[in-house]
């Protein structure tokens, strides 16, 4: 019997039944309440000057009639501070009541919390004034919370509680990406291989790079007003990798001579040029880069971090080539 498994089932409010789940498991274990705090929350307060402090409460859907606002989460510290938490699986943030167009998570810190916490299943950024607001936390290197972060806070865990929660994580696919590729024949290893995208993404976001969320085993980017390029295309290819950038028409060789000194100072041989390619609006001139996996990857055998970050490696030296200034911001 597993009773988060079995019980969602039976609901349609899947957000809803994730949060209250995860809240048990906060307010059950000591053990996985002080690693989600030491994970989360304990960066952010060392950061803000906060003393010394823990969870001394767990509530869900605690509303804020005045507002309009419920958030999913609401963690009391033993210092008195509180911490908001927005949950989504794949579904966006709504927008308030009748005059008021604010999103979610822009109502939610104007809420008296000290934080807030925004955790989704895949990656889809908040806009760039909730991200630079002083009262939201995030990661290091990631713009939001993922919930395959806090699988490993189940892992060896006895309790059955617990260990309902850490199999119903592995079913949803809440987990971090496996080392091994694989051959991205099956839907299991493609979105095992999208995990690895997510710092080259947010990498790609700062620059002034739109890239849709839905994206799987290849990153589509578009709409950058301070590049060269207007389209860059990367993805795994049989035994390699392919950085593809088309030119804006203005800045066609500035782009294509900034790739080509890219690809000079890159530490292992590729294969690159410039070539045409057929769109629907005709042929189009692309400069295509080709890279083995043993000069993206290494020879295997490391982790899924090193995995993550060689790729980005790969595609941040190419993405720096073809930016024309800092975005502002």
């Amino acid at each position: 019997m597993n009773l988060f498994l079995q019980t969602r089932k039976l609901t349609d409010r899947r957000e809803d039944h994730l949060t209250e789940f995860f809240a048990a498991a906060l307010e059950l274990s000591p053990q996985v309440r002080k690693a989600f705090f030491d994970l989360v929350i304990a960066p952010f307060a060392r950061a803000h000057g906060w003393p010394p402090s823990e969870i001394s409460k767990i509530s869900t859907q605690h509303c804020y009639d005045d507002a309009s606002c419920r958030p999913d989460m609401l963690l009391t510290l033993s210092n008195g501070k509180l911490i908001a938490c927005e949950h989504k699986l794949d579904a966006a943030e709504t927008l308030g009541p009748e005059l008021d167009d604010r999103l979610q998570l822009e109502r939610y810190l104007d809420l008296p919390v000290d934080g807030l916490i925004y955790v989704r299943s895949s990656w889809k950024p908040p806009e760039l004034h909730v991200l630079k607001h002083p009262k939201y936390i995030r990661p290091a290197d990631r713009e939001h919370f993922l919930w395959r972060d806090f699988y490993p806070l189940f892992e060896g865990l006895a309790d059955p509680f617990q260990s309902w929660i850490r199999e119903g994580f592995e079913a949803l696919g809440f987990t971090p990406p496996h080392p091994a590729i694989g051959e991205l024949d099956t839907e299991a290893e493609q979105r095992n291989f999208a995990k690895f995208w997510d710092k080259t993404r947010s990498f790609a976001r700062d620059l002034g790079w739109y890239s849709s969320p839905g994206s799987i085993v290849q990153l589509y980017l578009e709409d950058n007003d301070a590049s060269s390029a207007s389209v860059v295309f990367i993805q795994p290819t049989a035994g390699g990798f392919q950085f593809r950038a088309t030119p804006k028409t203005a800045d066609r060789e500035k782009c294509f001579a900034s790739l080509a000194v890219a690809c000079g100072t890159y530490p292992h041989p590729l294969e690159h040029g410039r070539h045409f390619v057929r769109r629907k609006e005709g042929k189009v001139e692309v400069y295509d880069i080709e890279a083995s996996a043993l000069q993206v990857l290494g020879r295997g055998g490391g982790t899924a971090a090193g995995t993550e970050d060689r790729m980005y490696e790969f595609a941040s030296h190419f993405l720096r080539a073809v930016q024309n200034e800092e975005p502002a911001r």
